[in-house]
């Protein structure tokens, strides 16, 4: 899942961040609530460690844990909101099937060759009681007209194994994702991105974790099941999800980074906006626009602002309706797929320590704390709290 934002990931580019000011050699550490008016919460732990073996070959690491709670008794298993917990918090839609813990493991090396080329390799494995993913992600960089251009390629597969809980085994699903990007330096102060990407999945497209009520049927009729069937539940009208074996997605994306000096009186002095466009659509006829907008801010030598706001909207698939009968071929109660939009706004400090505090061999150079509220047009909306550190060896 999250195949497109995982490829676009492969060449962001965060000239906004002062990133020259810490070192090279870190460890990452993050923990963040996301709270949901629906009676789900998703508490995660991140930890993330880099290391330079040369002035060529970095090695990094990762690890991610999601502890998912519907603390809202049966209303944390409405099916509604479980895609915006997908889209916001990364966690798994197979939240509604109650409370979950999700494990991610990242490695990767990457390695310049003699400037000629650049290499990068990763592997990723994510595992949860109902839903086992393994994607390995290659990718190649060359910089041309003396670093001033960028071209980036990449290849990842996802190969993922589902066992929802209305399904009586398990059934897999592959999703082979390719990508080319070109960074351009316009200026001293100005950087362009523009990217392309495609994906293509097949096998079992849905997660086996909601029912589609059909004939006179009704959601309340469906939610409170729990009992794994392959077919109708006893009582008739309530049936698995039923989505086409294949999907094909394309996405195209345009960013600019620029870096103020001065301007408005000095108050964008030393501050950088990042712009982001992408557009999407697939052979589900699901199309989608997402504009994103970041300002940052030095506030002080030591303190950072950010400032973003996302807008993201999309159309329905060609098989989402209102009702369904027994007869239709594809069957859906997936918000995912639904006509919505969205907004996120949000702050983010990171606060850059002038004298860093040595602990256990590694020295804390910064500390961050970032808030954001997320609403969507189907009435979820959610408060996401963050808080982390960043420290060097």
């Amino acid at each position: 899942m999250g195949a497109i934002k995982k490829l676009f990931a492969l060449t962001a580019i965060f000239l906004a961040l002062p990133a020259a000011a810490l070192a090279e050699d870190y460890a990452a550490v993050q923990g963040y609530l996301h709270s949901f008016n629906n009676g789900i919460s998703v508490y995660s732990g991140v930890f993330a460690l880099n290391k330079d073996l040369s002035l060529d070959t970095t090695v990094s690491l990762k690890y991610a844990v999601d502890f998912i709670s519907p603390d809202g008794g049966e209303g944390g298993d409405d099916d509604e909101g479980g895609g915006s917990v997908a889209a916001v918090s990364g966690a798994s839609a197979a939240v509604n099937a109650g409370s979950d813990v999700r494990h991610d493991f990242m490695a990767g090396v990457s390695h310049n060759f003699n400037n000629i080329i650049s290499v990068e390799a990763y592997y990723d494995y994510s595992t949860e009681k109902d839903y086992v993913s393994s994607t390995p992600t290659i990718t190649l960089k060359k910089d041309l007209f003396e670093k001033n251009t960028t071209l980036t390629f990449g290849y990842s597969r996802n190969m993922d194994t589902i066992s929802g809980r209305f399904m009586t085994g398990e059934e897999d699903r592959t999703t082979d994702n390719f990508f080319a990007g070109i960074t351009q330096v316009l200026s001293p102060v100005t950087v362009a991105q523009i990217g392309y990407s495609h994906s293509r999945s097949e096998g079992l497209l849905s997660e086996g974790i909601r029912l589609v009520p059909t004939g006179a049927a009704t959601d309340a009729d469906c939610a409170p099941l729990t009992a794994p069937d392959p077919g109708i539940v006893a009582g008739g009208g309530c049936v698995n999800e039923a989505f086409p074996s294949e999907r094909k997605r394309d996405a195209y994306l345009i960013g600019v980074n620029h870096y103020f000096t001065n301007g408005l009186g000095g108050l964008l002095e030393r501050s950088a906006a990042k712009l982001t466009f992408r557009y999407y659509d697939d052979s589900w006829d699901v199309n989608s626009w997402m504009g994103e907008a970041e300002f940052y801010k030095y506030l002080d030598d030591n303190l950072i602002m950010r400032l973003n706001y996302r807008y993201y909207t999309q159309s329905k698939a060609f098989f989402v309706k209102d009702a369904y009968s027994a007869g239709d071929q594809f069957k859906s109660s997936s918000p995912q797929i639904e006509e919505k939009n969205t907004n996120l706004v949000g702050l983010k400090l990171i606060y850059l320590l002038a004298n860093p505090v040595n602990a256990w061999k590694l020295a804390v150079n910064s500390l961050e704390g970032k808030y954001e509220y997320y609403t969507e047009s189907t009435g979820v909306n959610a408060h996401i709290f963050m808080g982390g550190l960043r420290l060097s060896f």
